[in-house]
């Protein structure tokens, strides 16, 4: 991927991650504290690209800021238009008692893309507050070891 299409792909997907590989480092750095990115360590964030090249075969995913009114069975239908998912858990965010993180596993790695191009910009409305959802990988990995944490 050339400078100039990081670039373009920043300025039109601004919630759009770029690895920290490329020559532009800080430039993104930068840019990704602006939208609000306040995981430090990049192996949870999400890079489409790298998916894309099967470099990242990682399943298990969370979304966050989704307010507590929202529904189990309405977050999973947001999901399954774009993937097919095994597992789905909620928990309270600790941070915010108004908010919730959704747990989830998908069947094929490749999907992860598709909802992470979907919920990017995807906002809640909750208290007359527009809250933008975030997604991370989960630290832990595959469907058995989301039901060990969950249990």
């Amino acid at each position: 991927m050339s400078i100039k299409d990081q670039i373009l792909i920043q300025l039109h997907f601004p919630y759009f991650i770029s690895p920290s590989s490329s020559r532009f480092e800080s430039l993104f750095n930068v840019l990704n504290k602006c939208n609000g990115n306040k995981k430090n360590d990049e192996s949870y964030l999400i890079f489409p690209e790298r998916i894309i090249r099967a470099e990242d075969k990682r399943t298990s995913i969370l979304i966050k800021n989704i307010p507590k009114n929202i529904k189990k069975k309405e977050i999973r239908s947001l999901v399954e238009k774009y993937a097919n998912i095994n597992f789905l858990r909620i928990a309270h965010d600790k941070k915010s008692k108004s908010l919730i993180i959704a747990y989830l596993n998908v069947i094929n790695y490749k999907t992860i893309v598709p909802i992470f191009m979907a919920l990017r910009k995807n906002t809640f409305n909750y208290n007359n507050q527009k809250i933008l959802t975030k997604m991370y990988y989960s630290k832990f990995q595959g469907k058995e070891e989301l039901k060990k944490i969950f249990k």
